[in-house]
C-alpha cells in the first residue's frame, strides 16, 4: 500500500556528503531541503484531496472514516491523549467535553478515551474538508453565495457551539448525521452530509411523526458498529434459536456469531435502544447475508423488532436498513432509518487515517 494512504510520516532529513571535503555543501543541502519541502507539499495535497473526495461522497451516501488507536505505553498514551484533547477543545461542546472526562486513568480507560477523541476528530476533519471544498468551488467557479451557506453554517456551529450530543450520547451537528463506534483497535465515524437536500413528502410525514409526544423515545438515526475479528463472540443468549443453525465448521461459527452481533448492535443503536432491549429479539438475517431491513415498532411502552416480512400493524413503525461494509480486521455494519424504495447507500470503502496525521492537522488549525 502506498505510504501516503497509510498516513506515514516522511523520512527524516539527512544531509548529503560533499565528495571532496566530507562536509555537506550548502548547495546540496538547500537542494535536498527544497526537494523534501516539495514532497511534503505533495503529500499534504494528496491527503486533502482524499478528504475532500470523502466529503463529496458524503453528499451521496454514508461515508466511513476510521483511525487505528495508537499502540503506546500508558505514560505516552496519557501524554498524547492530553495533547489531543487540548487540540479538540475548541470543537467540543461542554456536554461532549464532560463526557470525555468520565474516563479514568487506567490503561484500558485511556485507550477508550483516546478512541473517542479520535472519532470526534475524524468527524471534525471531514466537516472542515467539506468547508474547504465549498470555499474553493466558490472561488474558482464563481458559484453563488447560497451554495456555500450550508457548509459555512456547519463551520460557524462548530466554532461557536462545538460538536454537541443528545440525551442518548449521539453526536449532534446540524446538517449532518454522524455516528461513532470503537472496536478497541480503531475508532470509527460514519457520516452523512444532508446539505440542502429537500425532504420528500413521505419523509416529511415520517419526520413529523417521530416528534409527536407519544413517540419522543423512538427516534431512529444513523448508527455504526465495529467489532474486531479478534474479539470473543457474545453469549449464545444474545441469539434466537434460528440464528445459529447454519451448518458451519466450528472455526467459522464464532466468526458468524460475531457478524450477527455486529448487525444487532448497529440496529439497536440506530433504533436508539442500545442494550436496553434483548438482542435475541433483533432479527440479523439469514446466514451470510450482507444487507437487509428490520422494522422496529412501538406498541405502548415495549419495543420489538421483526424481519422484512412483518405486516405493518403496529404504529409507529420505522424501517431500518443495515449493511455490512468490508474493512480489514473488522466486522463493520452501518444502519439507518429509510423510507420504502429508498435504500441505505454507503459510498465506497472506509477511509483510513493515521492518528498522527489527524493530530497534526488539528494543531495546524490553531
Amino acid at each position: 500500500m502506498d505510504k501516503r494512504c497509510r498516513g506515514e510520516s516522511p523520512p527524516p532529513f539527512q544531509m548529503s556528503a560533499h565528495p571532496h571535503s566530507g562536509q555537506s555543501s550548502p548547495a546540496s543541502a538547500s537542494s535536498h531541503a527544497e526537494k523534501l519541502s516539495a514532497e511534503n507539499a505533495q503529500r499534504h495535497n494528496f491527503s486533502n484531496q482524499r478528504w475532500e473526495q470523502a466529503a463529496l461522497d458524503a453528499q451521496k451516501g454514508v461515508v466511513i472514516v476510521y483511525s487505528p488507536v495508537p499502540l503506546l505505553k500508558k505514560q505516552a498514551l496519557q501524554h498524547w491523549c492530553n495533547r489531543l484533547e487540548a487540540a479538540m477543545l475548541p470543537w467540543l461542546s461542554p456536554l461532549q467535553f464532560a463526557h470525555l472526562q468520565c474516563y479514568g486513568s487506567g490503561e484500558a480507560a485511556l485507550k477508550a478515551r483516546c478512541s473517542r477523541l479520535l472519532a470526534r476528530a475524524l468527524l471534525v476533519r471531514l466537516v472542515m474538508a467539506a468547508v474547504q471544498r465549498s470555499q474553493r468551488t466558490l472561488a474558482t467557479d464563481g458559484a453563488c453565495k447560497a451554495q456555500q451557506e450550508p457548509h459555512d453554517a456547519h463551520m460557524a456551529w462548530l466554532s461557536l457551539e462545538g460538536l454537541d450530543m443528545d440525551y442518548l450520547g449521539r453526536p449532534v451537528l446540524p446538517g449532518w448525521r454522524a455516528a461513532f463506534s470503537h472496536s478497541g483497535q480503531a475508532a470509527f465515524c460514519a457520516i452523512r452530509d444532508l446539505g440542502r437536500e429537500n425532504m420528500s413528502p413521505q419523509s416529511r410525514r415520517s419526520h413529523k411523526a417521530l416528534h409527536n409526544p407519544v413517540q419522543q423515545d423512538f427516534r431512529p438515526c444513523l448508527a455504526v458498529d465495529a467489532e474486531s475479528l479478534d474479539s470473543q463472540p457474545p453469549d449464545l443468549r444474545a441469539f434466537s434459536n434460528s440464528e445459529l443453525t447454519a451448518p458451519l465448521a466450528k472455526e467459522f461459527q464464532a466468526r458468524d456469531a460475531l457478524r450477527r452481533w455486529t448487525i444487532k448492535e448497529a440496529l439497536l443503536k440506530s433504533a436508539g435502544l442500545g442494550l436496553t432491549r434483548d438482542p435475541a429479539l433483533v432479527h440479523s438475517g439469514f446466514p451470510g447475508q450482507r444487507s437487509g431491513f428490520t422494522q422496529f415498532c412501538h406498541e405502548g411502552s415495549p419495543f420489538f423488532s421483526s424481519g422484512e416480512n412483518y405486516a405493518e400493524t403496529a404504529a409507529p413503525c420505522r424501517q431500518i436498513h443495515w449493511q455490512l461494509v468490508p474493512c480489514a480486521g473488522h466486522w463493520l455494519c452501518v444502519a439507518a432509518p429509510v423510507c420504502p424504495g429508498d435504500p441505505l447507500v454507503v459510498s465506497g470503502r472506509p477511509l483510513r487515517a493515521h492518528w498522527r496525521c489527524i493530530f497534526q492537522w488539528l494543531v495546524g488549525q490553531d
